[in-house]
C-alpha cells in the first residue's frame, strides 16, 4: 500500500473508532459520499425510512460476520477453527428458535474475541506475509467487506438518534418504534466490537500491502471464496 492511501487509511479508521466513547451526533463520517436511512431530520421521518434502516442494519450485519468467519478461519490455528465449526454445527441443530439464534449469537461474539487476540499476535503477521496470491486477494476482499459493513453500521449511528426522536413523535409510526430502538441499540453494540477488530485489519493490511478501506458506504461487497 502506497504511503498516501495508509495515511488515508488510518486517519479515517480513527474516526470510526472513536464510536464507542462519542454521542450519537458525534458519529459523522464526512467524506463518504453514499448517505444512508437515517440521516434525516426528525420532522421528515416515514415509514419507509425506519425500514430501510432496519433492512441496512441486517445487510451490515451479514457483511460484517461473513468477513469475520472467513477472516477467523484464515489466521486462527485448526485447532481452534475446527472447535469453532463444531459448536456452530451443534448450535444450528438447536429446535427452538430463540434458544439456537442466542447460541449461534454467543459463539460468533466468543468467535470475534479471539480473533482480536489472534490479530495482535506476531505470529499472525507471519501468516498474512506467507499467503500466496489468492489467499491474499481473498483475505482482503473479506478485509474489505468487515469494513464495508462497519461503515455501513456507522453512517446509521450517526442518524439513529434523529431517526428514533421523529418516530416517538409521530403516532402512526408508533408500532414501528420498538423494533427501531433494539435495531440502533444492535447498531451501536456492533461499531463497538467490530471497530476492535478493524483495528486489527489496518496493521495487517499494512503487512499484506492490501487496500481493505472502501471509498463510500455504497460501495459494493467483495466476493469471499471458501478456501
Amino acid at each position: 500500500m502506497k504511503k498516501t492511501k495508509l495515511t488515508l487509511l488510518v486517519s479515517t479508521l480513527a474516526v470510526v473508532f472513536s464510536a464507542a466513547s462519542m454521542p450519537a451526533h458525534s458519529f459523522g463520517l464526512g467524506n463518504l459520499t453514499a448517505a444512508l436511512p437515517g440521516s434525516a431530520s426528525a420532522s421528515s421521518v416515514s415509514a419507509g425510512d425506519v425500514d430501510a434502516f432496519i433492512q441496512t442494519a441486517k445487510e451490515a450485519e451479514l457483511l460484517i460476520d461473513k468477513a469475520a468467519d472467513h477472516i477467523f478461519k484464515a489466521l486462527a490455528n485448526k485447532e481452534e477453527v475446527a472447535k469453532y465449526e463444531a459448536a456452530l454445527k451443534a448450535a444450528e441443530e438447536i429446535k427452538d428458535v430463540k434458544e439456537r439464534e442466542a447460541k449461534i449469537n454467543q459463539i460468533q461474539a466468543d468467535r470475534d474475541v479471539s480473533l482480536q487476540k489472534t490479530m495482535a499476535s506476531k505470529e499472525t503477521e507471519s501468516k498474512v506475509k506467507a499467503m500466496n496470491t489468492k489467499q491474499l486477494a481473498n483475505f482482503s476482499n473479506a478485509g474489505f467487506t468487515f469494513m464495508l459493513g462497519l461503515l455501513k453500521d456507522r453512517q446509521l449511528a450517526d442518524g439513529s438518534a434523529n431517526l428514533v426522536s421523529g418516530v416517538a413523535a409521530n403516532p402512526m409510526l408508533a408500532g414501528k418504534l420498538l423494533a427501531l430502538k433494539d435495531t440502533a441499540s444492535s447498531v451501536a453494540n456492533q461499531v463497538q466490537s467490530a471497530s476492535k477488530i478493524g483495528e486489527g485489519l489496518v496493521k495487517l493490511a499494512k503487512v499484506g500491502n492490501i487496500n481493505i478501506m472502501p471509498a463510500s458506504a455504497s460501495d459494493k461487497a467483495k466476493a469471499i471464496e471458501v478456501m
